[in-house]
């Protein structure tokens, strides 16, 4: 197609978003019109002629300040209360939908004729506005931003070629800033003025905007809405309904397997992978798989509903451990050596407080060690925090163990906060300068991210030694036990046991140690939500330890390193399910399954996409991790845009 002739298809389709565009129609003429049955309230656009029709109807309108922000609606919202009923109408199923869902839709990307797919769930184009891009470098393009529920695109227009230059997932977007001025009379003509955004993935874009008119303004609050439904109505969280048609993930399950189950969140069986490492169903002297204690979450909502503890601790005593672990997060198994009897068990930190005790969990430690009939009563305990941490979390009610025949160190792994902050320094530094400039590699070692990276895999490293070499059972917990734990524990089952190296055995080891106890994916990620507060890049550090550890043997791998840059976008994308929220509970209460498809399902059609050829099927011991001084930034994930 022309660029000429793209141009024209888009002056009939588009539809402005932008509050002084739109004309007021007469209060009769809103009050008439309604929503179609393709979404388009008020004036319904017919995708083949292009006619204007008004459509009458005594169902009142949806009057909603989130849907399309337009004068319309404004007008509707000073109406006296002689028109309440009428505004009040909606149904049942229109007043839990979420905000993006709300959006009124302003075309179609059938319609659109661009030179690119989109995905099945993609029908419906959320918003239109006439932009400027500036490119990373620094080049205008003149063209079109269209947002659907899944993405936002910017088009090249006419007379230049017809580009697709920034393709970006909703649920990438990280943040929205206004550039430039607050006002306009203080902004000259050659300042920067518009919208930037910052990626979850460390991308950057900036449109320019016209200083005339509130374009800015309306563009930026259009977009908020359709990225951070969340931050406008909380309450969204809690109803399923909003929830799931927040995110692209519930209209492209509809379309892809509405009436069923896909394969991927059928991986993972909890007792399948406890009886390969050797756990008997039944139980055995040492340990046992229970799935009664937290049938239905009632003991630790943050837990999945079977866990695996020692065999002769009287069950009547669990609850008084939980009492005095953080969350209920009592100890529980994580791996088991059915040659050595070494395990690894996971946490959260005691409430000893300035002096609190518990001789019930100390017990109960006491019989995790003696499942070890090669150390007896030998347990070690790493807490993945810094000491000065610990001893400030004693302050607040938390604390660490100080029991007797109990090792303890600590491995100085920092806070959900700090690595936030490291990670946005090395987001500034990628836009800064080149990447082979000094003054980048200042800027990288300044934002302590390969520090960061290191001391998790000293932390791992350690784990592995204590249990391989030392052969002794070791309990890990940070805090809440679900951010650098997780880390912990998984990174050391990667490279104690072959079959977590297997593709199936590393999606299994991420739904084992992170889904299903309770890593806050939601809030880590900032899901729907622009608070910083909670986020936190702890998941793709994994990730980033991983792609660490397959360079150094990448014949240990089944899998290669498409499959990390692969989990690294389904996690921020929300095109699968997996990662949308923070419990096994949540997940179950919600019926994620039936809602959203799993992101393993993809990866388990396509599983040639993530085979590593060097792949050496024999190579199931334990992996000999490098020195840890040996790390490298992980190029083709946070520079890929900057390349």
């Amino acid at each position: 197609m022309s660029g000429d002739a793209y141009r024209d298809k888009v002056n009939k389709l588009k539809r402005s978003n932008s509050h002084e565009s739109i004309p007021l129609q007469s209060l009769t003429t809103l009050i008439q019109s309604k929503l179609t049955s393709d979404g388009v309230g008020g004036l319904s656009y017919d995708a083949k002629n292009n006619n204007v029709s008004i459509l009458p109807s005594n169902d009142g309108i949806v009057s909603s300040p989130y849907e399309n922000a337009s004068s319309a609606t404004n007008v509707l919202s000073l109406l006296p209360l002689a028109y309440g009923g009428l505004r009040g109408s909606k149904s049942e199923q229109e007043l839990t939908m979420s905000l993006p869902e709300q959006q009124l839709t302003v075309a179609f990307t059938k319609d659109l004729l661009l030179p690119m797919s989109f995905l099945s769930g993609e029908e419906d184009v959320k918003l239109r506005e006439y932009v400027t891009y500036h490119s990373q470098e620094k080049v205008p393009y003149r063209g079109e931003l269209i947002v659907t529920k899944y993405r936002l695109l910017f088009v090249t227009k006419s007379p230049d070629p017809i580009q697709i230059l920034v393709n970006v997932p909703i649920g990438m977007i990280g943040q929205i800033e206004k550039i430039g001025g607050q006002t306009r009379s203080n902004i000259s003509d050659s300042a920067a003025y518009g919208i930037g955004l910052n990626c979850k993935d460390l991308r950057y874009v900036f449109f320019a905007n016209s200083k005339e008119q509130h374009q800015r303004r309306n563009l930026f609050d259009n977009l908020n809405r359709l990225a951070f439904p969340f931050s406008i109505c909380k309450e969204d969280i809690k109803k399923p309904l909003a929830f799931y048609s927040s995110f692209f993930a519930w209209n492209y399950k509809k379309k892809m397997c509405p009436n069923e189950i896909d394969e991927g969140w059928k991986l993972f069986n909890k007792i399948k992978e406890y009886t390969r490492m050797g756990i008997q169903r039944t139980g055995d002297s040492h340990w046992k798989i229970d799935t009664e204690i937290n049938k239905y979450y009632q003991f630790c909502d943050t837990y999945p509903d079977t866990i695996v503890i020692p065999s002769n601790f009287d069950a009547s005593r669990l609850q008084f451990v939980a009492t005095f672990r953080s969350r209920n997060r009592i100890p529980v198994l994580s791996w088991y050596s059915s040659s050595t009897f070494a395990t690894i068990t996971r946490a959260s930190q005691p409430l000893t407080g300035l002096n609190r005790k518990c001789q019930h969990d100390i017990d109960y430690l006491h019989e995790i060690a003696n499942t070890n009939l090669n150390k007896g009563s030998e347990l070690f305990i790493l807490d993945a925090r810094p000491k000065v941490n610990a001893i400030a979390n004693k302050a607040q009610g938390g604390g660490y163990e100080d029991y007797p025949e109990c090792g303890l160190e600590f491995q100085n792994i920092q806070n959900i906060h700090v690595m936030r902050e490291s990670l946005n320094k090395l987001h500034i530094s990628m836009r800064s300068a080149p990447q082979d400039d000094k003054t980048w590699l200042n800027d990288l070692e300044n934002s302590s991210w390969l520090s960061h990276i290191r001391a998790i895999l000293t932390s791992a490293k350690r784990l592995v030694s204590l249990v391989i070499n030392d052969e002794r059972s070791v309990l890990v917990h940070c805090s809440d036990g679900w951010d650098r734990t997780a880390q912990l524990t998984s990174l050391a089952m990667l490279i104690l046991d072959g079959y977590y190296r297997t593709l199936n055995g590393f999606m299994i080891l991420i739904e084992k140690e992170w889904v299903s106890f309770g890593h806050k994916f939601l809030c880590r990620i900032g899901h729907g939500d622009k608070i910083e507060s909670e986020r936190s890049p702890v998941f793709i550090q994994f990730l980033d330890c991983t792609y660490q550890l397959l360079q150094q043997s990448p014949s240990h791998f089944e899998f290669n390193e498409q499959l990390l840059l692969t989990i690294a976008d389904y996690l921020y994308s929300c095109q699968y399910g997996t990662f949308l929220q923070n419990s096994e509970k949540l997940r179950t209460d919600m019926k994620l399954s039936e809602h959203t498809m799993s992101a393993w399902t993809p990866i388990l059609r396509d599983r040639q996409t993530y085979i590593n050829n060097n792949y050496n099927k024999n190579s199931n011991e334990t992996l000999l991790v490098k020195n840890t001084d040996q790390i490298k930034l992980w190029k083709n994930y946070y520079c890929r845009y900057y390349q």
